[in-house]
């Protein structure tokens, strides 16, 4: 009797099994930001799909209901609103437009493997070795499969946004190399002790690696290690220089509401690898410190100005100032001269370690840290795990009746697809009226 209404009880857990994407491929929500990554918020839309062009306001989106969402088409869906490297992008996946009190924001749903097709081209070149490729493929499903755990856009309904805030997304169409790295690792994620990393990564060190502290961490992760880095030292960012005017800084500490004479800009603070963490801004009525290596570099943005690279190569300035390594001083027009080192965070691996020595996971995660300690060249440890494993290490239930229930759980916690899900199960419930009269 207690057997059949084992298997009743089992029957009925049948009706619980979610339908939700596979463990395998994750489902990512992306924003999209505006024309040159400038803003979340757009004032129109206009998408093409299927033969058709539609553009929409807030107004229009706002009668259709609380958002206008457009399913995933078989030749993808272009949004001629947008434009990027590659031209006006085309993305896999669904388009969601959803009204917000600044404007209108789009997120793209779509499958984490279909994700890396454009993120990975979009932050390193895939002319790079096939290695060095498949290393970032593996750093940049990690670095997404942590932000769609830690939820850090849950308001605005998106997991990331596609600009360097978390990785750049849709800049460069899918190229055929970077497609077949993102494919040879599929699912594979870098971990240290079952869980997976922050695995930051960068494009040209200043000499030597930061640390998660940079960013205002208590305590730097053990697998984030400060190293010295010479593999790039030669290359165009490795060292630069630019000038701010003085007048632009002034504005942006009136916007603060924190004076309007700027007296001086000072680093008070550095990491232990040399990054500004703290800037004193001393203006007419107080001062301003400023913290945090992003906000840093976004205080000190050098919007409209040209950036002198090691090799004498101009660059327009951007919303950012290449990285935190820098020295300031004052010219004698009355402007801050900023002389800096390397592009980029400098935290994790740097893109051009990747290309000259397929070291990566050995080097920049730390031999010491209980991570990938016998990687070369792309090869995968025991500390690379594929995403949905949840349940390694655990003691297992070794009955008959456990090892069902166990596999059902298994199913619900790492999201097996519902057809998947029920056909596994069909196959289980055939079954266990043999099974239970073996046991």
């Amino acid at each position: 009797m207690m057997k059949v209404l084992i298997v009743i009880m089992m029957a009925g857990m049948w009706c619980m099994l979610p339908e939700k994407a596979s463990a395998a491929d994750p489902v990512i929500r992306v924003l999209l930001t505006t024309t040159d990554f400038n803003s979340r918020y757009h004032q129109e839309i206009t998408v093409s799909y299927d033969g058709k062009e539609i553009t929409y306001t807030a107004e229009e989106v706002k009668k259709q209901g609380d958002k206008v969402r457009i399913p995933a088409q078989k030749d993808g869906i272009r949004i001629l609103s947008i434009q990027r490297q590659s031209g006006t992008p085309v993305y896999d996946g669904s388009i969601e437009i959803i009204p917000k009190a600044e404007g209108l924001i789009i997120v793209n749903e779509l499958f984490l493997e279909k994700y890396l097709t454009r993120v990975v081209p979009s932050e390193m070149p895939a002319t790079y070795e096939k290695e060095a490729l498949k290393a970032q493929a593996v750093c940049a499903r990690t670095y997404a499969w942590k932000q769609i755990q830690e939820q850090r856009l849950h308001e605005l309904e998106a997991d990331v946004d596609d600009t360097v805030n978390f990785q750049v997304y849709g800049n460069m169409e899918p190229q055929k190399a970077a497609t077949e790295a993102v494919r040879e690792t599929e699912g594979q994620i870098l971990c240290q002790n079952g869980e997976a990393v922050e695995a930051y990564y960068f494009s040209t060190s200043a000499g030597v690696t930061s640390t998660d502290e940079i960013w205002g961490s208590d305590e730097a992760a053990p697998y984030l290690r400060s190293v010295p880095c010479k593999f790039d030292e030669e290359e165009p960012w490795s060292s630069w220089i630019v000038e701010l005017p003085w007048k632009m800084l002034e504005d942006r500490i009136r916007e603060k509401g924190e004076g309007t004479v700027l007296r001086s800009v000072t680093v008070t603070r550095r990491s232990e690898s040399g990054a500004a963490t703290a800037l004193e801004a001393v203006s007419d009525k107080d001062s301003c410190i400023i913290e945090n290596e992003y906000e840093i570099r976004k205080f000190l943005a050098p919007v409209n100005c040209m950036i002198t690279e090691k090799d004498g190569t101009e660059t327009a300035g951007g919303s950012l100032l290449p990285s935190a390594y820098f020295e300031l001083e004052r010219t004698q027009n009355g402007n801050l001269q900023v002389r800096g080192k390397g592009y980029g965070h400098g935290v994790g691996a740097g893109v051009l370690l990747q290309r000259n020595t397929g070291l990566f996971f050995q080097k920049y995660y730390g031999r010491k840290s209980g991570m990938t300690q016998n990687t070369f060249h792309g090869k995968i440890d025991r500390n690379v795990v594929t995403i949905g494993r949840k349940n390694m290490g655990k003691k297992t239930d070794k009955s008959t009746v456990g090892l069902i229930l166990g596999f059902v759980k298994r199913m619900q916690e790492d999201h097996i697809g519902a057809y998947a899900a029920q056909a596994a199960y069909f196959l289980i419930m055939s079954f266990i009226p043999f099974v239970l009269v073996l046991t």
